[in-house]
């Protein structure tokens, strides 16, 4: 007899982390499918194979079975609202949904990570699950953050602090690990670019983070005064300003000084807690008293007193 208890397994399978991908496809009568599938899987490269895996008591099963073809939709960091939609018993999932054409007539979810176009080559037992067998007869990749999950919730990838890079090289010989200035700057490339990406992928342009920001602290600022501060061109400074007060995010005062609004506010508020988020990520593994001395050591270069 198995005394495992099926919660605490489940609670250990959720301990391996995985992407979320949202598996769709046409039913025999041309009604859409589209569902949450976190059981992704490569097979085979030649030939080009991958499997996934649904309970069998999923009202989708049968069509599942019949559709000739399903699509894996890799999920972006930006897409966690799509996954909820998509786990849910709704009718209607595919409301509202932006989708792209197929060579295969099968729903493909845009802005994904990547996806990939299946035939659906069988099915084989599983206990309680069905597994399908797909050969891959298309796909494309994007250059977004995948969604993943681990521990019963969502998460995004974020390379590992203790991860080795290669060292860039000055001409043929200098290392940059010499200099206080190139380590600097490589470091805040290498936190800097993942996380300004993430804004992008988010639809916050990283003009309007930083315009954001420094309004927070320092409020009342003319538009010239803010590119003075944050260190970018009075263009695109003047093009962000634009977009923000026409979205209502900024409000310009008589003497053209601008300030943040309510919306502005939650715009944000969205931003420091992507920040926050994304600094734990970067932080996970060093000692508190590393993360302070590190922190220490920076505020003394930026507030430094010439002598």
């Amino acid at each position: 007899m198995n005394d495992i208890d099926a919660r605490e397994l489940r609670n250990c399978f959720g301990k391996f982390a995985t992407g979320i991908t949202v598996i769709t496809a046409l039913a025999p009568d041309g009604t859409k499918i589209g569902l949450t599938v976190n059981s992704f899987s490569s097979l085979s490269l030649d030939p080009p194979m991958i499997l996934w895996s649904l309970d069998k008591r999923s009202n989708s099963v049968d069509a599942l079975k019949a559709a000739p073809y399903f699509a894996v939709n890799v999920l972006a960091s930006d897409q966690m609202e799509l996954s909820n939609n998509f786990a849910s018993p709704s009718d209607e999932k595919f409301v509202g949904v932006d989708l792209i054409d197929s060579d295969y007539d099968l729903p493909l979810l845009s802005e994904t990570v990547a996806y990939l176009e299946c035939k659906n080559s069988g099915t084989y037992e599983g206990g309680d699950h069905l597994i399908f067998i797909g050969e891959v007869v298309n796909f494309k990749i994007g250059d977004k953050k995948p969604l993943l999950y681990a521990n019963g919730q969502y998460a995004v990838a974020a390379r590992h602090p203790g991860t080795k890079l290669a060292d860039p090289v000055i001409g043929e010989k200098a290392s940059s690990d010499d200099f206080i200035i190139p380590l600097l700057l490589r470091s805040f490339w290498e936190i800097s670019d993942p996380f300004y990406q993430e804004l992008l992928d988010a639809g916050i342009p990283v003009a309007h983070a930083r315009i954001l920001v420094h309004l927070s602290h320092t409020p009342k600022l003319t538009a010239r005064q803010i590119a003075d501060a944050i260190r970018v061109d009075i263009a695109s400074v003047s093009m962000s300003v634009s977009w923000l007060c026409d979205n209502g995010h900024l409000t310009k005062l008589d003497n053209d000084c601008l300030i943040l609004s309510d919306q502005g506010h939650i715009l944000l508020s969205d931003v420091q807690c992507r920040a926050e988020r994304f600094e734990q990520e970067v932080l996970d593994g060093y000692s508190a008293e590393e993360i302070d001395l590190l922190k220490s050591m920076l505020r003394k270069l930026i507030y430094r007193k010439d002598v």
